[in-house]
């Protein structure tokens, strides 16, 4: 991996008297030669490909895991981009959380396995419309970050 890019950035209101769930997770911003982000398709919107981290489970090993469970991709993880995190109430988990994520550059190498996630579809967007449409403030955050580092 390559140096750190030394960045990081809240979202969301912490609200007073909320006692917030932390999750921490590891994501990917992957781009293809035509320059669109590799972003899954989910009932509730767009989000980075990556997940929680597991006991015992570091940043790469995180994110390499997560990108072949949910797109079936292999990946080299190539540079850290920032931490970022989101305070939230969580509709789907039904309580308020600190979502937080460190993410990465990554690169896509061949897909070598059948996605465990059935409700993760696979999707391009450009890199613009990618950070707009994003459903967690912290991704799209690291969308834009992604996209200036690589205009570098």
């Amino acid at each position: 991996m390559s140096a750190k890019i030394e960045n990081e950035m809240t979202f969301g209101e912490k609200l007073e008297g909320i006692e917030y769930k932390e999750r921490a997770g590891a994501y990917g911003v992957a781009f293809n030669e035509e320059g669109k982000v590799a972003v899954i398709k989910t009932h509730r919107g767009y989000f980075l490909p990556g997940g929680g981290i597991e006991e015992g489970e570091n940043h790469e090993e995180c994110i390499i895991r997560e990108f072949k469970e949910e797109i079936g991709f292999d990946v080299e993880v190539k540079q850290y981009i920032g931490k970022a995190s989101t305070y939230r109430f969580a509709v789907g988990l039904n309580g308020y959380y600190h979502l937080i994520g460190f993410h990465y550059l990554v690169e896509l190498k061949e897909k070598t396995a059948v996605p465990i996630e059935e409700d993760h579809e696979l999707r391009w967007l450009e890199a613009k419309e990618c950070a707009e449409a994003m459903y967690l403030e912290h991704q799209a955050w690291a969308v834009k970050e992604a996209l200036s580092e690589r205009m570098k």
